[in-house]
């Protein structure tokens, strides 16, 4: 069998029954492409579970996946991910190429940073639009699409939430910085509607006790950066807000 077991956002989130599969299992693997890992996480679940965790990254669950996961026609194997199993689209992939395989699959659910961005900002989930992502810019690599999800999000009075890319080479998320001046030179680019005035929520670690949420503009991106350095970010752009909602986003600390 091979189960997707989703370790949630903090050390100690992963679920009582995602540890008892753990423990049986002859193979763990911790997927560390799609997401940073917690550097307390693995340490706790391995020593809990008395089990040795093998980190992997792209090659081994792009290229090498076939292989990869093969044993699990044998054997239990687990494959964890940081937040909820089933939001990348990778995992999607991983259990198409089980079922292909005739291995049988179980997914272990757990809290992720879509659930908890979004009940912490205080805005309705029902008025939030697509989901979209900063990318790095490179050389000759410089997309403005995001811009056009929140364009149109905004468009309809909805609200976005915008996750920041991640170095593969270094293996370390986007910082606040990087998205400030990508930002802010996509929106010159695309001569985009959203501005150095659009209201923004930086949020960094959430679902830790490290969890901070700041309200402010993407012209004063940069200064929350000393608030921020070291943790894992995203935003949420506010579309159309009710009092109630208001009166969510005024308890945050403004910059």
């Amino acid at each position: 069998m091979l189960a997707l077991i989703g370790i949630g956002l903090d050390t100690k989130d992963i679920s009582l029954k995602s540890l008892d599969f753990i423990k049986s299992a002859d193979l763990v693997i911790c997927d560390s492409y799609t997401s940073i890992i917690n550097n307390e996480a693995i340490p706790f679940i391995s020593e809990y579970t008395k089990k040795e965790i093998t980190r992997a990254g792209r090659k081994t669950f792009e290229d090498d996946l076939k292989s990869t996961i093969t044993p699990a026609k044998e054997k239990d194997m687990a494959i964890l991910v940081i937040g909820d199993p089933l939001i990348a689209t990778t995992h999607h992939i991983i259990l198409d190429e089980a079922r292909k395989q005739g291995i049988k699959t179980k997914v272990f659910h757990s809290s992720s940073v879509f659930c908890a961005a979004i009940g912490e900002s205080g805005l309705d989930i029902y008025k939030f639009g697509p989901t979209t992502t900063i990318p790095y810019w490179s050389k000759n690599y410089k997309p403005t699409s995001f811009l056009d999800a929140v364009s149109r999000n905004l468009e309809s009075g909805q609200h976005t939430l915008l996750l920041l890319d991640i170095n593969q080479e270094a293996h370390t998320p986007m910082t606040i910085e990087e998205a400030s001046d990508i930002l802010t030179k996509a929106m010159q680019a695309a001569k985009s509607s959203i501005n150095n005035g659009t209201k923004v929520l930086a949020i960094g670690d959430i679902g830790t006790n490290n969890q901070s949420i700041l309200y402010t503009t993407i012209s004063k991106l940069h200064s929350s950066a000393a608030r921020l350095s070291g943790k894992a970010i995203c935003l949420i752009i506010p579309g159309k807000t009710s009092f109630a909602e208001d009166e969510a986003l005024a308890t945050f600390d403004k910059i």
